[in-house]
């Protein structure tokens, strides 16, 4: 492999991951959530949806759903 296909390849992963915590953040942002654990999440799944902005926001709203409702009955059973 040249050199100028080894800085072809780096540029093109530096691009995703640039991309990666753009979207990252946005979704963050917008659904008001805090924290490195969230944040792997998002992370996970903007893999996952092949950097599909739409269809990371649709799974992380619905996890976040799901715990927040687990937690909320997990307190009432207390």
């Amino acid at each position: 492999m040249s050199e100028e296909e080894k800085t072809e390849k780096n540029e093109g992963e530096e691009e995703k991951e640039k991309m990666k915590k753009e979207i990252v953040s946005k979704i963050m942002e917008e659904l008001g959530l805090k924290g490195v654990s969230k944040r792997r999440l998002l992370e996970k799944l903007v893999e996952k949806f092949n950097y599909d902005e739409g269809k990371v926001r649709w799974a992380a709203k619905r996890a976040f759903i799901t715990y927040r409702y687990a937690k909320m009955h997990e307190k009432e059973k207390e």
